[in-house]
């Protein structure tokens, strides 16, 4: 039963350097979806924004609301 489960689930992560503006770190971010990212080091989820150099933005509620989860 878990073959046919996970046979169709496809997982994609991309993991990327830079400085958490959460925990002001140095920090490796995991992406959850392609804009979405996490913080290894704080556990943050941060908002990929890409303008000419690639910055890491809290997610605010309004912000959170707009991700959905597939099931």
């Amino acid at each position: 039963m878990n073959e046919k489960l996970f046979s169709k689930m496809e997982i994609t992560t991309k993991v990327s350097n830079g400085v958490c503006t959460v925990c002001h770190h140095e920090s490796m971010f995991v992406s959850l979806t392609p804009a979405i990212y996490r913080c290894v080091t704080c556990g943050s989820d941060l908002h990929q924004h890409i303008n000419g150099k690639i910055s890491y933005l809290p997610i605010t509620t309004s912000t959170r609301k707009d991700i959905t989860v597939d099931v």
